[in-house]
């Protein structure tokens, strides 16, 4: 679980990913594009984290074991309290394929986009949400030139 804070705050989004490193991914795009984050590896958490606690944005990834992101974007949209939630799909899988299970996103994300990309298209579904007075956010504080998680870098 990353909290970074950064001047102004885009959102609270959480990230669901059964795969470590690319949750770290996801944190450090969100963090840069001026998120705060709230990371969970499993699609159960991610139900029990969304009834917990407000989210402005969840992404969700589609190959999990147990219940798959899209069983999981089905049953936030089911519940009252987070019905109106910004739903983004992170994936590998076909666009078309992730629709027959689930269309009621806000956002398909491919996994081959870049870190820069994911962050900013996260921050743009965020502010599409967000009322008129807060919707001309700043550039985020740090651009996303290039990540370091470990030993791996990563390119935006």
């Amino acid at each position: 679980m990353g909290m970074h804070l950064q001047e102004p705050d885009t959102g609270h989004v959480l990230a669901v990913d059964d795969c470590a490193t690319m949750r770290e991914i996801l944190r450090a795009a969100l963090e840069s594009a001026g998120c705060s984050v709230h990371l969970v590896d499993s699609g159960w958490a991610a139900l029990e984290a969304a009834g917990r606690s407000r989210y402005d944005a969840i992404i969700l990834d589609v190959e999990m074991p147990g219940l798959d992101g899209l069983a999981v974007g089905r049953a936030l949209r089911e519940d009252p309290r987070t019905a109106q939630a910004m739903i983004a799909i992170h994936t590998s899988v076909d666009e078309d394929a992730v629709r027959l299970g689930f269309s009621q996103y806000d956002l398909y994300l491919p996994k081959a986009c870049s870190p820069r990309e994911l962050g900013e298209s996260v921050r743009r579904l965020i502010q599409r949400r967000r009322p008129a007075a807060q919707a001309t956010l700043p550039p985020p504080a740090s651009a996303l030139e290039a990540m370091r998680l470990g030993g791996i870098e990563i390119n935006g």
